[in-house]
């Protein structure tokens, strides 16, 4: 059975360890005697608080924004899969659309990223999506088949179901604009065909695919539920603590889908 995630990436925030610390203190708060039994969480803070989200309250796990190919050497700025390993990430982002459009990262650069995120026992949360020219092109199936192609390459089965995708559209990230739910039915229904036929049924079960794009809680029905998706990235909302945990209640509630009066979903 597949996992459901909810996946908060705090970006270039918190000024401080101050601000860190404060973040960390209402979290804890917050879910203090809150139950959490299905849902996956992971936060990914800037990586120089590393050591302050160390202290994550269950059911929270840490994780990286980003990952370096290589296990070591000369490149600057850059931080390796071994070093987040051994900083206790157990999850690490890669191909997010602020990557790709400010860093310049290719299919190919989130290939290898994801290759060793793997070989070093991080478990990737790979971003795939289009920009707004490409959905109006109609190239949609098109571009997420290319990054899938590149993400899966020459991944064994097993490697492969350790992956969990995050379609978020480039053209919703950091703005208000929402595609619609049927729009994230039809490219949850485009993704999960390709990795069956790809990879077969059994591995597609095991594969979580997650929304990331403008999440908020009044959102997360549409997303979650009617959507069908199995959790969500969450950047700007994912700043307030209180939001975090609503989110996280609300993927708890019917295991993350919406039952009609059968008790089967919808």
């Amino acid at each position: 059975m597949r996992k459901r995630y909810f996946v908060g990436n705090l970006k270039m925030n918190l000024s401080s360890r101050e601000e860190a610390e404060q973040y960390l203190s209402v979290l804890r708060r917050e879910s203090t005697g809150k139950h959490f039994g299905s849902v996956v969480g992971v936060i990914c803070p800037p990586i120089i608080y590393s050591r302050e989200f160390d202290h994550l309250p269950t059911p929270f796990q840490k994780g990286a924004q980003n990952v370096f190919w290589e296990k070591e050497g000369s490149f600057t700025g850059e931080i390796s899969p071994v070093m987040l390993k051994n900083d206790h990430c157990d999850f690490t982002l890669i191909g997010h659309s602020e990557r790709r459009f400010y860093g310049g990262e290719t299919d190919a650069v989130v290939c290898e990223k994801v290759r060793a995120a793997l070989k070093y026992h991080l478990i990737p949360i790979v971003c795939i999506g289009e920009t707004q020219k490409e959905r109006v092109s109609g190239m949609v199936d098109v571009v997420l088949t290319q990054q899938m192609d590149a993400i899966f390459g020459n991944l064994s089965k097993m490697q492969a179901e350790k992956i969990v995708l995050a379609y978020e559209p480039r053209w919703a990230i950091g703005t208000d604009k929402l595609p619609t739910t049927q729009e994230i039915f039809q490219v949850r229904i485009m993704i999960r065909k390709w990795l069956a036929e790809r990879l077969g049924n059994a591995t597609e079960e095991r594969i979580s695919v997650l929304y990331g794009g403008s999440v908020k809680a009044s959102y997360l029905g549409a997303v979650s539920w009617e959507a069908e998706m199995d959790g969500v990235l969450v950047g700007r909302e994912s700043l307030f603590p209180f939001e975090v945990v609503k989110m996280m209640l609300l993927l708890e509630e019917n295991g993350g889908y919406k039952l009609n009066d059968t008790g089967k979903s919808l």
